[in-house]
C-alpha cells in the first residue's frame, strides 16, 4: 500500500497530505450562479425561439453562471481565510447544513418551473411581433426540461473534468510543494490539452467537414432545377462556364428570375431579357474567377445594357433572390446582374477563418469591371450598382474608403443587414444627425444615405417627420430593428449599445430589452442561429415589401410609388421555395 509523502504544516510538523476530494459537494455560489444564468436565459430578446433551442440555451446559461458563481465563492473564501472571518466548516451544525441544501433544491425546483412561466407572457409578445407562433405553458416546460437535462450532462463534465485535476495534481504532489502551485500546472495542462484538441481536431475537423460537405452540395442540382437554356445565363449551352462547375448556389442564381415576357406583363413596358454572369472558384484564384466573369460579361454583351449589380455573394456563392429580381424588374431587364462565389465554406466557417476574403473578393472584382468601363466612352458607360446582403453587405462595403468614395465610383446600392462590424456602415451611423437613433439613423438630412427597417423610413424618419431631397447616387441600408446579425457585437459585453437610447416602436421587441452586461451579449448572440426561422421582414429575412421600394428609389423613382404588381410578381416567382444557404 502506498502512503501519502509527509509535508510540514504551518508549525513545522510533519503530517500525511490530506485526502483530496474530486470535486466537492455543490457550491451555494455556484447554485445562486446557475439560477441567475437560468433567468437570464429567459430574458426578453429580440426573436422567438423553438422550445429544444430555448432549453439549450437555458442550460449553456446556468452552467456559465455555475462556474461563474463557484469561483466568485472560493475567492470569497479566500479572502475570508486571509482576514480570518471565515467560520470552521467543523462547528456548522449538520442540520444546519441539510436545512440549507433542502432548502437550496426546493428554491432551484421552484425556480426550474416558475421561471419559465413567468416569461410566457414576455415571449409571447416576441413572437407576435415577429408573426410567428407563440409559445404555450407546455412548450415553456419542455424548454426547462431540455434545459435541466442538457445541465446535468454538462454539470457530470465538468466534475469529471475535475476529477482528472485532482487526479493529476495529485501525482505531482511529490515535486511541487505547494498546493495552488499543484492546482495551476493540472489546470495549466488540461487547457493545453483542450486548446490543442480545439484548434488541431475540433476546429480544423469542422472546416474540413464543411468543406468537404460543401463540395458534395455542390455537385447536386436540386429536383426541378434544370440547366438555362437562353444564352443570356452562365451555365447556359452558350455559356463559357459548364454547369455542373457552378456549385448549388450559382445554379440557382442563373436559373432565377424573370424574362423579358414576364416583366412585360408585369409591368406593361417593353422588356429586355436580364442577363446574369456567374463563375464559380473551382480550382482557379479569386483573380481567375474574375476573369471568368469578366468573359462572361463580353459573352452576353453586358457592357451595352444600361445597368450592372454587382452582386457580393455570401459564403459558397449565395445571392439575395428578391434583390436580384427586383432589380431586374425596375429595370426593365436592361440589365446585368454579375456574383462570384470566393470561398467554398458557408458564412459562419468564412466569418470565423477568413473574414476579409468578401472584401478582397468585391474589390478585386469591382475595380476590374471599373478599369472595363473606364475605356468605353462616357456616354456609353452602364450604371453601375451594388448590392449584397449579411456578409456580402460587409464585402462589398469593404471596397470603398469613406462614403465619398462610394458616392464618386458607384450609381447606387442597396445593402441588406450590414453586420455590426461593417465600417463604412458604422461611420455613418456614428456620424448621424443630432435626434436621429442608431436603428434609424439620419445622415446629412439623408442627402445621399438612408437607413430604412420599413418602406416608409425612405422618405420620413423613425418619429414621422419628412425628411429632405433625396440626390443622387443614392444609397439604401435595410436593417431589421429584430436582426441580431445587425446589432450583435463584442462591445455588448461590456458598454450599453446606443439602439437602447432611443425610443422604440410600440411592440418592437426591442422595447422590452434591457442592456445588462454580458446577458445582453450572450442573448442577441443566441438569436443568431434562429435569425432566418421567422417571416420575411423580421430577423435576418428581407421582404420584397422592403427591397422593391428601396431598389426604386435607387434606381432613379419614388419609394412612395405604387409597386404593388412588381411585389407581387416577385412573390409568386420567389415562393416556389428553392433550396437556400449561405
Amino acid at each position: 500500500m502506498r502512503l501519502n509523502r509527509p509535508h510540514l504544516n504551518r508549525l513545522g510538523v510533519h503530517r500525511p497530505h490530506p485526502a483530496r476530494p474530486s470535486a466537492g459537494p455543490p457550491s451555494a455560489g455556484g447554485a445562486v450562479g446557475a439560477l441567475a444564468g437560468y433567468v437570464a436565459a429567459y430574458a426578453p430578446s429580440l426573436l422567438p425561439r423553438t422550445w429544444p433551442f430555448q432549453g439549450v440555451v437555458a442550460a449553456i446559461s446556468s452552467v456559465f453562471g455555475y462556474q461563474v458563481g463557484m469561483i466568485a465563492g472560493r475567492a470569497a473564501g479566500l479572502l475570508g481565510d486571509v482576514l480570518g472571518v471565515r467560520p470552521d466548516p467543523a462547528v456548522r451544525p449538520r442540520a444546519g447544513r441539510r436545512a440549507l441544501a433542502a432548502a437550496a433544491l426546493s428554491v432551484g425546483a421552484a425556480a426550474a418551473v416558475g421561471v419559465p412561466l413567468a416569461a410566457l407572457r414576455s415571449q409571447r409578445r416576441t413572437a407576435r411581433a415577429c408573426r410567428a407562433d407563440e409559445p404555450t405553458a407546455g412548450w415553456q416546460l419542455a424548454s426547462a426540461a431540455a434545459g435541466a437535462g442538457i445541465f446535468l450532462l454538462l454539470e457530470a463534465q465538468w466534475r469529471a473534468t475535475a476529477a482528472a485535476i485532482d487526479w493529476v495534481g495529485a501525482h505531482l504532489h511529490g515535486r511541487i510543494a505547494w498546493r495552488v502551485a499543484e492546482r495551476l500546472v493540472a489546470t495549466l495542462v488540461v487547457l493545453a490539452t483542450i486548446v490543442v484538441v480545439f484548434d488541431q481536431v475540433i476546429l480544423r475537423g469542422v472546416i474540413e467537414v464543411g468543406r468537404t460537405a460543401s463540395e458534395r452540395i455542390d455537385l447536386t442540382t436540386p429536383e426541378g432545377m434544370a440547366q438555362p437554356a437562353s444564352p443570356t445565363r452562365s451555365g447556359s449551352p452558350a455559356s463559357r462556364e459548364a454547369w455542373s462547375t457552378l456549385g448549388l448556389q450559382g445554379k440557382i442564381f442563373v436559373t432565377g428570375g424573370p424574362d423579358a415576357a414576364r416583366i412585360e406583363q408585369v409591368t406593361g413596358r417593353p422588356a429586355l431579357d436580364p442577363l446574369r454572369a456567374y463563375a464559380a472558384m473551382g480550382s482557379r484564384s479569386l483573380r481567375g474567377v474574375t476573369e471568368a466573369v469578366l468573359a462572361e460579361m463580353d459573352r452576353t454583351g453586358a457592357w451595352s445594357r444600361g445597368s450592372l449589380c454587382i452582386v457580393t455573394t455570401t459564403g459558397r456563392g449565395s445571392a439575395n433572390e428578391w434583390s436580384a429580381s427586383a432589380f431586374e424588374y425596375l429595370t426593365g431587364g436592361d440589365c446585368c446582374t454579375i456574383g462570384m462565389q470566393y470561398s467554398g465554406l458557408p458564412s459562419a466557417i468564412t466569418l470565423f477563418t477568413d473574414k476579409q476574403i468578401p472584401v478582397v473578393a468585391s474589390r478585386i472584382l469591382f475595380d476590374a469591371i471599373s478599369r472595363r468601363l473606364a475605356a468605353l466612352p462616357a456616354d456609353r458607360r452602364p450604371r453601375v450598382y451594388l448590392s449584397g446582403e449579411s456578409l456580402g453587405a460587409f464585402g462589398s462595403n469593404g471596397v470603398f474608403a469613406d462614403v465619398d468614395d462610394l458616392l464618386a465610383r458607384a450609381d447606387g446600392a442597396v445593402w441588406m443587414g450590414a453586420p455590426d462590424f461593417t465600417p463604412l456602415k458604422s461611420g455613418l451611423s456614428a456620424a448621424r444627425d443630432p435626434g436621429s437613433t442608431v436603428v434609424v439613423p439620419v445622415v446629412d438630412g439623408g442627402r445621399h444615405v438612408r437607413f430604412a427597417g420599413r418602406p416608409e423610413h425612405l422618405t420620413r424618419t423613425e418619429f414621422g417627420r419628412r425628411l429632405g431631397p433625396w440626390s443622387f447616387p443614392r444609397i439604401v441600408y435595410l436593417q431589421n430593428d429584430t436582426d441580431p446579425v445587425v446589432w450583435w457585437g463584442t462591445r455588448l459585453l461590456w458598454r450599453r449599445p446606443e439602439w437602447f437610447d432611443g425610443l422604440r416602436a410600440p411592440g418592437s421587441t426591442m422595447s422590452r430589452m434591457r442592456w445588462v452586461p454580458f446577458v445582453t451579449f450572450w442573448q442577441i448572440a443566441c438569436d443568431m442561429p434562429v435569425c432566418y426561422r421567422v417571416p420575411e421582414g423580421f430577423g435576418h429575412k428581407y421582404s420584397a415589401e422592403q427591397i422593391v421600394p428601396a431598389w426604386a428609389a435607387v434606381l432613379g423613382g419614388e419609394p412612395t410609388d405604387d409597386h404593388g404588381a412588381v411585389i407581387d410578381a416577385l412573390v409568386e416567382d420567389i415562393r416556389a421555395d428553392r433550396p437556400r444557404s449561405h
